[in-house]
């Protein structure tokens, strides 16, 4: 299942991407339209919660996992 992860901003979406490709984990920055602006984040497969412990690591925090990549 695809999972789309929230993150503070899109600089910290690279950072994620960037430590999850060293744990050969593959992930896409994206941005979803949200109420008042964008939301920057990663879409990855995989257990979601296991990948926001792995980010938490690297400093990295996870704001909000939205199930099917956040496609409404």
């Amino acid at each position: 299942m695809t999972h789309f992860i929230v993150l503070r901003s899109s600089t910290a979406a690279f950072k994620a991407q960037s430590v999850l490709r060293g744990f050969k984990i593959k992930s896409e920055v994206d941005k979803i339209a949200a109420k008042g602006g964008c939301r920057f984040g990663i879409r990855v497969e995989g257990d979601a919660d296991k990948i926001c412990r792995m980010l938490a690591l690297s400093s990295i925090e996870c704001i909000e996992i939205i199930k099917d990549g956040g496609v409404t």
